[in-house]
């Protein structure tokens, strides 16, 4: 069964198994970069909102045997468990004096976004953009966001310095920076067996070049932290040099001293194919370098 007559498939036994109080849509969502994924939607007639559940994995599950009843209960289960939750989080969201505190930002590529951009609240900056999202706040749909689109905005009745302010000063605050070597942060993802090659590895090298990782604790969109105020400054006094910035994805950068840096070249090499062979598409933040000078305190590309 080829995907397109799975999802029919699979949105005729949700159907079934919701039964007619229920109207099933498949959704396509349009994400980061470009990207659009296929979502299904699970709603009661008297609901104004429901959640929304991707349905990326569903295919392949199948593909690998799981049968269309089993993986349609799985899609009502996750409703049941999510749908009054989302309900009240929506309420929240609103009102805007209710949901200030859970506004944050998030950058992404402005090239790659750019018809996406005409529909969200967004401010430039080099070749990315600032956008805004709303943080739902509930123990089950714990990662779940809300893209904030002009309606959102409007809806608010706010301006457009407000709605920054907002989500910059929650960001700033509540997801602090997060510099650390990027041999500490290998350790963390690494078991005591790697954790034993990678010292093998960085002793066997005369004098390699030092690179670190800048994000926030939870290293989820802390590419962002390289405008935190000050956050740069600290780093280049802390090395004693200006640095190149890898944006090696939406959730972090590297940062490279330029006294020890490999040609500038290669590292516009390093970051291309790290974003063609290690990020999914919807990921990727840029192509290019950055440069922080560190007496003017200032990036550049």
């Amino acid at each position: 069964m080829d995907y397109t007559k799975f999802q029919t498939t699979l949105v005729k036994e949700v159907q079934r198994l919701a039964g007619e109080d229920f109207n099933i849509t498949l959704q396509h969502m349009k994400k980061n970069n470009g990207v659009t994924l296929d979502a299904l939607c699970i709603r009661r007639e008297e609901e104004t909102v429901a959640p929304l559940i991707y349905m990326d994995d569903f295919y392949g599950r199948y593909q690998q045997g799981s049968p269309i009843t089993q993986l349609a209960q799985t899609l009502v289960d996750q409703y049941r468990e999510t749908s009054p939750n989302a309900h009240i989080s929506m309420k929240e969201f609103r009102d805007f004096d209710t949901a200030r505190n859970r506004i944050y930002c998030r950058i992404v590529n402005y090239e790659l976004n750019v018809d996406r951009l005409m529909e969200i609240p967004h401010k430039r900056y080099l070749d990315l953009a600032i956008t805004y999202y709303y943080q739902v706040e509930d123990s089950i749909l714990r990662d779940a966001t809300i893209t904030i689109t002009n309606a959102h905005f409007s809806f608010w009745n706010i301006s457009m310095e407000i709605l920054h302010e907002t989500a910059w000063n929650n960001t700033v605050e509540q997801f602090p920076s997060n510099l650390q070597s990027m041999e500490e942060a290998l350790r963390e993802m690494l078991g005591e067996e790697e954790q034993e090659e990678l010292t093998e590895l960085s002793n066997s090298q005369s004098s390699p070049v030092p690179m670190y990782l800048l994000s926030n604790a939870s290293r989820c969109l802390g590419a962002i932290c390289m405008m935190y105020p000050g956050t740069l400054k600290k780093a280049a006094e802390h090395l004693h040099s200006n640095l190149f910035i890898l944006p090696s994805s939406i959730h972090e950068c590297i940062l490279v001293p330029e006294s020890r840096s490999f040609p500038k070249e290669e590292l516009e090499d390093m970051v291309t194919s790290i974003n063609a062979t290690q990020l999914e598409p919807q990921e990727l933040l840029s192509n290019h370098v950055y440069y922080y000078d560190w007496a003017e305190d200032s990036i550049r590309l």
